[in-house]
């Protein structure tokens, strides 16, 4: 049997709230993403909080977590990470910080008074950083402190036996605001306050507001990198091989150091894709065209990380957001999709965001992400358009993100103790158990014909099915099946599955085929789905929107058949009486082969 192969799509940040620009709808629930929403639709769906409770949500947690490390173990400040991605040395005593390339206001206020106007200044080239990075190194460097270009306006700080660390900020948690309350400072012996951190930052300032890399730019219409902001310092990473902890040969492909850090680290693969900037206008078709050329080279396992929605969140860009999704989706996610379907392995293809960065705040959040897992060889009922609200909607919640890639590769839900080995024991079991127990059940059940005629309930049951059904006395309750006597054809008895019972709020979504008892939606797995609307017939008729609703009367049920386009139940011929039922369907006995 061929190895699997296993794809993670990380969409940065792509999660968000309702936005009143998009129709009260997120980017997520408003892009067009024909390639998620078919895979969403048969897949293991739900949401995991990445970022552990108390952490400061960032991609550095996020990410270690859906790499399978557990961010309150392993996770020590983004900056280590990004220098390991840059293949800088650090020592046991190097502190590494995160030094962004940004936009304040340039005004004659001092510096405490500026305004945080752009923390990427307006993602600044590669190439332009590096001109301003390497003045910045010519005048404030010393023995022990360095400074090193990464990417656009990402850049890094070594420092031998750094002064004492105390509070710093992230840039892009402040746009719009007074920087001056969220500069670095720390007290000295005397109590003053004093702080190299910020030294650094004013002196960065009277460097680069007027170098000839910020003049043409302002003449070009863009915002200047006129100060460096220090931030996120952390020591020397250590993480577990990833290899050696999953047995899967693992390629990661970013445009960001912090990935490709992680990936460093954890003695990963780190692919380079020309043209991929992290940003908007990425290379979406050279980072799929390398995730198939890793497969095809033998790896195992790939992790695409795409920075563009994040972006699009820190700069308030809701159509941008939603745009990034399209392209993810289109050029990404499609292509690779493709690639294996026709491959010969079965395959995995989990899809999330690592955090929220909503539009609204600009700035990342704490809030479970939505993902799904899809499987080659298996399938499961899942939601038709994946975004935050229906994957909260399902059941499943992880509250560690750590676990996912035992999810992906294990199927193993965590907090259970089910794993294949274990589930074939049980089934072996359930096999030869049930012929015990239908003996020993004949003295209060009895068996008879399935009367369903024709396809009603596929793929559940089948004509000619024998049954074990229960006559002793019974309460109809939601999810089982039933054979019941329709009152309208006394002499042909019906077998069908109660939605629900007196007393209870139904909601049917017949373009969705959702289905809601009391405002919970019902795990509908056993439906046989077909494309387009569900067939409403002619009781429960549905409104303009698609919807129908209604409360069961006491003393009455509503039921429906698994093959809902061609079965008759309640939404023809309307509620049942609870009296008219026969009895509950325990065990199917015949053919053999589907005990």
């Amino acid at each position: 049997m061929k190895k699997s192969k296993y794809l993670v799509l990380l969409c940065d940040g792509m999660a968000d709230y309702k936005i009143p620009e998009l129709g009260n709808r997120s980017p997520m629930e408003a892009a067009d993403k024909p390639t998620m929403n078919a895979l969403a639709r048969y897949a293991t769906v739900g949401t995991a909080l990445t970022v552990p409770p108390g952490m400061k949500p960032g991609s550095d947690p996020a990410n270690l977590a859906v790499m399978s490390y557990d961010p309150s173990i392993y996770s020590n400040g983004r900056s280590p990470l990004e220098a390991a991605s840059m293949g800088l040395e650090m020592g046991d005593d190097t502190t590494a910080f995160r030094c962004n390339l940004l936009t304040l206001s340039d005004g004659d206020e001092p510096y405490e008074e500026k305004i945080m106007i752009d923390h990427g200044a307006d993602e600044i080239t590669t190439e332009e950083a590096d001109i301003l990075i390497k003045a910045i190194e010519e005048a404030l460097s010393e023995e022990g402190r360095h400074f090193y270009t990464g990417v656009s306006y990402r850049h890094c700080m070594l420092w031998d036996n750094a002064p004492p660390l105390c509070e710093f900020t992230p840039p892009h948690d402040i746009l719009g605001q007074r920087i001056g309350d969220y500069l670095p400072s720390e007290k000295d012996e005397n109590d003053n306050e004093v702080s190299l951190y910020l030294d650094i930052m004013k002196k960065s300032y009277e460097i680069l507001k007027n170098h000839p890399v910020n003049e043409e730019r302002r003449a070009r219409g863009l915002h200047p990198a006129n100060s460096l902001w220090i931030w996120s310092p952390g020591k020397k990473p250590a993480l577990p091989d990833f290899t050696k902890k999953w047995g899967l040969k693992a390629t990661v492909i970013s445009a960001v150091d912090l990935i490709k850090g992680i990936a460093k680290c954890a003695n990963m693969e780190s692919v380079d894709v020309e043209g991929a900037t992290g940003t908007l206008n990425t290379n979406y078709k050279g980072k799929a065209d390398a995730a198939i050329d890793a497969f095809e080279r033998g790896q195992d396992y790939v992790y695409v990380h795409v920075e563009a929605p994040d972006e699009c969140g820190h700069r308030g860009e809701a159509e941008n957001k939603m745009r990034s999704i399209e392209l993810i989706d289109k050029n990404i996610l499609a292509p690779i999709y493709e690639y294996l379907k026709a491959c010969g392995s079965p395959y995995k293809i989990m899809v999330l965001p690592d955090h929220t960065t909503p539009v609204s705040t600009r700035t990342h959040g704490s809030d479970p992400v939505p993902f799904f897992i899809y499987s080659s060889e298996s399938k499961t009922v899942g939601v038709n358009n994946f975004n935050e609200f229906s994957a909260k909607e399902k059941k499943l919640k992880l509250e560690h993100g750590y676990m996912l890639t035992d999810l992906l590769v294990n199927e193993k839900i965590p907090g259970t103790s089910s794993g294949a080995a274990l589930k074939a024991v049980h089934d072996l079991f359930e096999l030869f158990s049930i012929s015990l127990i239908a003996v020993m059940l004949c003295m209060t059940f009895i068996a008879r014909h399935s009367p369903v005629v024709g396809d009603s309930m596929l793929d559940t049951l089948k004509t000619k099915d024998v049954l074990l059904v229960s006559n002793v006395a019974y309460t109809p309750k939601t999810g089982d099946i039933i054979i019941v006597q329709a009152p309208d054809e006394k002499e042909k008895p019906l077998v069908k599955r109660v939605i629900a019972t007196g007393g209870q709020t139904m909601r049917i979504d017949y373009n969705t085929w959702q289905v809601w008892v009391d405002g919970e939606l019902l795990d509908d797995s056993y439906v046989k789905k077909e494309d387009g609307a569900m067939r409403s017939w002619y009781y429960a008729v549905p409104d303009e929107t698609g919807i129908y609703e209604g409360v069961v009367p006491e003393g009455m049920m509503f039921v429906m058949g698994d093959n809902r386009n061609v079965s008759k139940d309640s939404r023809s011929i309307g509620y049942i009486d609870t009296r008219y039922v026969i009895g509950k369907v325990v065990y199917r006995l015949f053919p053999f082969g589907s005990i």
